[in-house]
């Protein structure tokens, strides 16, 4: 699963992802957290990348915020997107890119648990893929709301967690976004784990356990990385 990552800056954003234009009030984030608003990249109707603050932790369009209905999930399994009627829908309509710097994962050792961050060796900003939805009919003033689509592991993973994020490789990231491709079918192919040899893995401070904390440090190795 994902469920703390780093996005830490914007100011390489609009290079990266071809924006045109950043007008987020948004200054980063070493502990990305659940039902915060964070940056997504979505496509628009003239095929423009826009960046928007959503809140991780899909609402559906249908499901009044604050209804108390169900809950809003931050992740969504890969292999049965195309099956469930919550996600079904999203992954022909409404895809979008989440960009980061790497993401944490947990270990338990000995009954505790102990945090890692997990990176791309040569790109230091990439993406994951996520699904999102807008705000339901009346709650315009509410922001959307996305989820990130996870994995099974890879094998420098798996020690850690059998899941991990879909993330995306460049070249991809075009087909993910675009709204002309409504048959989600041939997309399947990008769901799975990224290569291991080109990620590197390593144990860092359990300060991360604690949403309050924040900051460089975060992400700074505790001893040898796994990779």
């Amino acid at each position: 699963m994902c469920g703390r990552y780093v996005i830490a800056s914007n100011d390489e954003l609009s290079e990266r992802f071809q924006l045109r234009q950043l007008h987020l009030d948004w200054a980063g984030t070493y502990n990305a957290a659940p039902s915060e608003l964070l940056p997504v990249i979505v496509e628009d109707e003239g095929g423009e990348r826009v960046l928007r603050l959503l809140r991780w932790g899909l609402v559906p369009r249908w499901q009044r915020p604050g209804s108390g209905r169900g809950i809003a999930p931050i992740n969504a399994r890969a292999e049965s997107v195309l099956e469930k009627p919550m996600f079904r829908g999203l992954v022909a309509h409404r895809r979008c890119l989440v960009p980061s710097n790497g993401f944490y994962e947990w270990q338990v050792r000995d009954g505790r648990k102990q945090p890692y961050f997990a990176c791309l060796r040569d790109e230091p900003l990439f993406a994951f893929a996520g699904l999102y939805d807008e705000p339901a009919p009346g709650s315009e003033d509410e922001p959307g709301s996305y989820t990130i689509l996870t994995t099974y592991a890879n094998p420098v993973m798996a020690p850690i967690h059998d899941r991990m994020p879909v993330i995306l490789h460049e070249a991809d990231e075009a087909e993910w976004l675009s709204r002309e491709l409504t048959d989600p079918h041939p997309l399947e192919r990008l769901f799975a784990p990224y290569p291991e040899a080109a990620m590197e893995v390593y144990p860092v401070s359990k300060a991360v356990n604690n949403v309050r904390n924040n900051g460089p440090d975060l992400i700074r190795p505790e001893s040898a990385a796994l990779r």
